[in-house]
């Protein structure tokens, strides 16, 4: 009988034990930041109905609490310096484990009681990253991202939306640490409503794979990211809008965008005509991109079509010079070009804590057919008029794919990377080329001869490439023990190019052609290198260092098929490994790096055969160049005052060149006792490049910034003019002081810039020149009322040490717009651009042996209208 009770009460007692155990189960959730990094020491505390327990997270930010009972509870997340985080939550589900979504606590700002003033804590910096409080500029109602990085100090957008902070650009795009649509910044200056931001932070980026695996070495990218205001991580916005001017110039489109958190959509359409250097441009453009977040994964893939017609009219005015004096040429020139392309992406990333995986495919195919027309005059060392005319067709197709994968072994601070990526690209050209010589007496300047002549150019070229590398670090001491850690280095990649073009040229008088062998090839070549790397790493709170040596053995070989003739050759590299950087404070920091690299010629430089395609300007290539190889320097400054909001950056960088591939220019007698010019490609040393830049903004008087900014560089390259040797030299220095006024109502700046350029040439001094610029402008935005804004700018630009005499012109553009509807969704604007009818462009360019200068003259006075409905709802229902 007892046997019989004390089974019942093991049944019973098992019964009841595993029926309570059955009610339990284990919460898991990670503390991050706004850049999803882990937080360490966080504290957690649940509250239950009548009991609460705590624990702390890891050094990843992951927290676990067993044996919870199931139903109402409150999760508690606090420590200094950062908002209490609260939620409450049932819990009823029959799986043993119950994983929280990310949880994302935000900084925590405190107002001083004894001190007012206009933003506390308009700027935070810590390691790597410099934080904006959005709250602390002037943001109006209907502000742009755009208006809120013109306010930024360091940070600065030029007129084409390009991006820089503390002198470097910055393109990538993150918001609340993820990957944002397309994940460029330029694509959301004009979409994102800076009224949702909450914060702006600039961050030295080492890319996804160094994040993963610690290994923060070389000079890193500026990326941008967003913080949102809570409750906004989701919304619908985009724009539809329509314009017409007064020179023929339209645009239409739509662009649309859904963010809901883990998804984002996007789509657009537009269509527009308008003006460019030198004429006008008419586009259609289409394509749509789409990024899902999963638990441990993202993935992400786009398409675009794109249709481009341009035209446009240029002059041009070079000075050359030769070993019988100089060459000066006077062109004409105009061209159509119509081209189209379509390209797909597809990128899937998936990240564990200890492993890291990154796939890329990607495609593209363009179309594009040319015409252009120039006539060309040449007198001083060679005299004769070139009337040309050119028609092409080319098709292009290419493929990319790319898979790499990291992982971070037992050991804190062991990490393997490796990374697999391949290219495939091929093409067809087909040009047909017109050309009338006149040929003079170089003594009497009369006719005499003409001569016309009639090219077919038919090429396919195709290029393959294939890189993989491995990359494995080892510590050397115990990462989890001590604040400086460090590691052994070892790296091995390889990196192969193939390059395979046939091109058949045919002459004759028009309607008779036949195949010109001399200038008819098949040429192949093959330039591989092998890379072994092994450096000492050093990477402690204030100071990372990395340290060694890069071996770089290489090869090419090439065959010219239809002449059977062939060359190689192998060469063997030693480059230092050098990457330093010290942060003294916060406020502080200085980035050291030295990089060497080895480049193989381009396949035209290289095919041993006469590229006729501009008889004025005939280039022989030349199968025996060697690499380039490059080493370069680069040492960045930077300062940045929290207390007083003023930025300052440095930059100093240098290069020196081996084996440059430089031009040979020849003058070879032709049979009318005159001359034509050959370019040969030849390898010489001697080429270097210095450069310096500082850049400092400065906030004053509440709403100013005084923004000051220098460049000077100094660049030396090598020429030959008939087989000898020279160099020649520039020294350029631009200056810039711009002061803004920066209201909610009332924007503007005034500017004022210096440019100076001094080019000196070796071989023959008549070609050394001085030129200068300055230029004043200013501009203005002003909100007259909730519904109506005026805005202009004006500059006035002074050129001087020109060849051709160009116009000091004074540009004014002016425009006003109007809010029609109550949520000021709809809107008209009317601007009036160049209302003085003086625009023009000019640009001077020094290259090998020449100097040109090319005016182009735009489209005039013009005023466009502009009708456009905005789109922007975020947070609450959608």
């Amino acid at each position: 009988m007892n046997k019989y009770l004390l089974f019942y009460f093991f049944l019973f007692h098992f019964g009841f034990v595993s029926s309570v155990v059955a009610q339990n189960f284990e919460l898991r959730g990670r503390v991050v930041d706004s850049l999803q990094k882990g937080l360490t020491g966080i504290s957690v505390r649940v509250y239950m109905e009548n009991d609460s327990i705590s624990t702390g997270t890891d050094k990843d930010g992951f927290f676990s609490f067993r044996s919870l009972k199931r139903g109402n509870m409150r999760l508690l997340v606090s420590s200094l310096g950062y908002q209490t985080y609260q939620q409450n939550m049932v819990y009823a589900g029959d799986e043993p484990v119950f994983k929280l979504p990310p949880i994302i606590v935000q900084t925590k700002t405190q107002r001083l009681q004894e001190v007012a003033v206009k933003a506390p804590g308009a700027i935070r910096v810590a390691k790597d990253t410099i934080e904006f409080n959005a709250s602390a500029y002037a943001v109006g109602e209907k502000d742009r991202l755009e208006d809120l990085l013109r306010q930024l100090p360091g940070v600065r957008i030029d007129a084409s939306g390009n991006v820089t902070a503390m002198g470097e650009s910055m393109t990538k795009l993150r918001v609340n640490g993820k990957d944002f649509f397309t994940n460029n910044v330029k694509d959301f200056l004009k979409q994102l409503p800076a009224g949702i931001i909450a914060k702006l932070q600039v961050i030295d980026d080492y890319g996804d794979q160094a994040n993963f695996t610690g290994i923060k070495v070389g000079k890193p990218q500026k990326m941008l990211n967003l913080v949102i205001k809570d409750g906004q991580n989701k919304g619908i916005f985009g724009d539809a809008e329509a314009s017409a001017s007064t020179q023929g110039l339209f645009g239409g489109g739509l662009q649309g965008n859904l963010w809901l958190d883990v998804h984002q959509l996007s789509a657009y359409a537009n269509q527009q005509k308008t003006r460019i250097e030198g004429g006008n441009q008419q586009t259609i453009s289409i394509g749509a991109n789409y990024r899902r977040y999963m638990d441990k994964s993202n993935v992400y893939g786009n398409y675009g079509y794109n249709t481009n017609q341009r035209t446009g009219d240029s002059e041009s005015y070079s000075e050359s010079g030769t070993s019988n004096g100089i060459l000066y040429n006077r062109m004409q020139n105009s061209n159509t070009n119509q081209n189209q392309n379509q390209q797909v992406q597809f990128n899937m990333q998936s990240s564990s804590k200890k492993n890291f995986w990154n796939f890329q495919l990607s495609g593209q195919t363009s179309t594009a057919e040319d015409a252009s027309h120039m006539v060309s005059k040449q007198t001083g060392a060679i005299v004769q008029d070139l009337d040309n005319t050119v028609l092409g067709d080319s098709k292009n197709k290419s493929g990319n794919l790319s898979l790499s994968w990291s992982r971070n072994m037992g050991k804190q601070g062991r990490s393997l990377s490796t990374s697999i990526s391949g290219s495939v690209q091929g093409g067809q050209e087909l040009s047909t080329i017109h050309d009338q010589l006149r040929f003079y007496d170089h003594a009497t300047g009369e006719p005499v001869k003409d001569s016309v002549n009639m090219r077919l150019l038919n090429a396919d070229r195709g290029e393959s490439t294939l890189a993989l590398s491995v990359k494995y670090a080892e510590p050397l001491n115990d990462h989890a023990a001590t604040d400086t850690k460090r590691s052994l280095d070892i790296g091995y990649s390889y990196a192969l190019r193939n390059i395979d073009q046939v091109m058949e040229t045919n002459s004759g008088q028009v309607g008779v052609l036949q195949r010109i062998d001399s200038l008819s090839t098949d040429f192949r070549s093959h330039f591989s290198t092998h890379q072994l790397e092994l450096s000492y790493r050093v990477a402690a709170p204030k100071l990372g260092y990395s340290l060694g040596l890069l071996l770089l053995p290489a090869s090419m070989d090439a065959i010219e098929g239809m002449q059977q003739k062939g060359v190689g050759y192998s060469l063997f590299h030693i480059f230092p490994v050098a990457s330093l950087r010290y942060t003294p404070s916060p406020k502080n920091s200085m980035q050291l790096n030295y990089t060497g690299t080895a480049s193989a010629p381009s396949i035209q430089q290289l095919m041993p055969l006469q590229d006729v395609r501009n008889l004025q300007q005939i280039t022989v290539g030349n199968p025996d160049l060697k690499p380039t190889q490059v080493h370069r320097l680069s040492l960045d400054l930077g300062h940045v005052n929290p207390a007083k909001g003023y930025t300052y950056s440095f930059a100093l960088n240098g290069s020196v060149v081996e084996d440059q591939v430089v031009s040979n220019v020849l003058l070879f007698p032709d049979t009318l006792n005159s001359f034509r010019q050959e370019t040969h490609y030849v390898n010489a040393n001697g080429a270097y490049q210095l450069s310096a830049s500082y850049d400092m903004t400065l906030p004053f008087a509440k709403d100013y910034q005084l923004r000051w900014g220098t460049y000077g560089s100094k660049n030396r390259s090598m020429v030959f003019i008939g087989g000898q040797k020279g160099a020649n030299s520039t020294i350029a220095l631009r200056q810039s002081l711009s002061l803004a006024l920066n209201r909610k109502t009332i924007r503007g700046t005034v500017k004022l810039s210096y440019g100076h350029a001094n080019s000196q040439y070796e071989l023959n001094s008549d070609l050394s020149r001085r030129t200068y610029s300055w230029e004043m402008g200013t501009d203005a935005r002003w909100t007259i009322s909730p519904r109506l804004v005026i805005g202009a700018d004006a500059s006035y630009r002074i050129n001087g040490g020109y060849s051709i005499p160009v116009r000091n012109p004074i540009l004014i553009n002016a425009y006003t717009e109007l809010f029609l509807l109550p949520n000021k969704d709809f809107s008209l604007r009317l601007q009036g651009y160049d209302l003085l009818d003086q625009q023009q462009s000019v640009n001077l360019m020094l290259m090998d042996n020449s100097i040109t200068q090319r005016t182009s003259s735009r489209i005039g006075r013009y005023v466009l209208l502009t009708a456009k409905y905005s789109l922007s709802r975020f947070g609450g229902k959608l």
